[in-house]
């Protein structure tokens, strides 16, 4: 296995040390500190995986479209409704943390690798992240001013996700051509353990009926992704015509 590769799964069992630590002490800041490594260990795998011309591409087009929807976002409540971040993220510029672009292309990128990096895949697969943890960090990180029906989050906020999601993609697509990258196994697998960490996150935090729905989803991923490895294994066992 590529040492990046066993970074990220590292990254996992760090994360349960800290959801370990997080159920004794409760201080709510370990969880900040674990989105940070998160950031780090995506750099990481991005420059041993995409490049560094490609990762700083990446970066930057991920950064500053992310931070454009989400100024959009926040003082105007489109595309993802009205909601305001708290003040544990540290700075803001025009009421958008300056660290929220970087979870955003962090996220996208494994989510990227996941979906192989294809417009009609990323965005549902980037939905179905957030349907996990927006509900657990609306609860500290930022709040939503009309709480909706999902518990609490608004349906708007997914079918802004997605739209998001979708642009941020396109503008890295015209930039960093991902034909050449073929499916990962690896890229699969990360994102159904990440997605069931999320839902023993979402257990821990209390949010028990979202943990039930969260490993519902994830393994549902888990059997499509599957059926993809087996569908391309058959492709490439099958006899070539002549």
């Amino acid at each position: 296995m590529e040492r990046c590769w066993k970074a990220v799964y590292a990254y996992l069992i760090f994360g349960i040390i800290m959801l370990l630590i997080y159920e004794y002490s409760h201080i709510y800041e370990l969880a900040i500190i674990y989105e940070i490594v998160f950031i780090f260990i995506y750099i990481y795998h991005s420059l041993n995986y995409l490049g560094s011309k490609n990762t700083i591409k990446f970066i930057f087009l991920g950064y500053f479209t992310s931070l454009l929807i989400e100024i959009i976002g926040v003082n105007s409540g489109y595309p993802f409704g009205r909601y305001y971040y708290t003040s544990l993220l540290g700075p803001r510029i025009y009421g958008v943390p300056y660290a929220i672009p970087l979870f955003w292309v962090s996220i996208i990128y494994f989510a990227g690798i996941a979906g192989n990096f294809r417009l009609y895949s990323v965005p549902f697969l980037m939905v179905i992240l957030d349907l996990s943890f927006d509900p657990r960090f609306s609860l500290h990180l930022w709040h939503w001013i009309k709480p909706g029906i999902y518990f609490g989050v608004p349906l708007s906020n997914f079918a802004g996700w997605f739209a998001a999601s979708l642009i941020i993609m396109a503008v890295i697509g015209i930039f960093i051509k991902f034909n050449k990258y073929r499916i990962s196994i690896n890229g699969m697998l990360f994102y159904v353990l990440f997605g069931y960490f999320q839902a023993l996150e979402d257990a821990v935090s209390g949010l028990l009926k979202l943990a039930v729905v969260s490993t519902i989803m994830f393994t549902i991923i888990l059997i499509i992704f599957l059926i993809i490895q087996f569908s391309v294994n058959k492709k490439i066992l099958m006899p070539q015509k002549i």
